[in-house]
């Protein structure tokens, strides 16, 4: 488990809350906004995402780190709740937008790609790229989440 700034006890009491398949959480800068953001790094994890939640609080979401070379596609098939849903290059730098994406309760349903290999897509809650008034080309500081390469599909 990452060390947290806010601390460990912040840090505990977050992750008590996440479901299991949750991994872990960094804090990362949106716009300069703060977020607490769930990693998807095992490939399960990144195949089940958000799925099943009713809903998703304010300054969270979920970061999903592909590996080199990935073309990242993203649908809502068994989503609750829409979500922005931001692809992000390996140099944090925001790459498209996709925003207010509805759920899909039974395919098919859409599938949202990037035309390039990218590192990142983090999803946030709908409204929340429009909030911060985030655009391509956008630096996003993902609190140092340095990691080597993740695990291939």
């Amino acid at each position: 488990m990452k060390r947290w700034k806010g601390g460990w006890l912040g840090a505990l009491a977050a992750l008590s809350m996440l479901p299991a398949h949750a991994q872990s959480v960094i804090e990362a800068r949106l716009a300069g906004q703060l977020f607490q953001l769930e990693l998807a790094i095992k490939p399960d994890i990144r195949r089940h995402g958000l799925m099943e939640r009713d809903a998703l609080a304010s300054n969270t979401g979920m970061l999903f780190d592909f590996p080199e070379g990935t073309r990242p596609a993203i649908w809502m098939r068994n989503m609750l709740i829409p979500l922005d849903l931001l692809f992000v290059d390996e140099d944090a730098r925001v790459a498209h937008i996709f925003s207010e994406v509805p759920p899909c309760s039974a395919p098919p349903c859409a599938i949202y790609r990037a035309d390039e290999p990218l590192r990142f897509v983090i999803e946030v809650p709908a409204g929340t790229a429009a909030e911060l008034d985030l655009k391509p080309g956008d630096q996003l500081d993902l609190g140092g989440h340095q990691l080597s390469p993740p695990p291939p599909f």
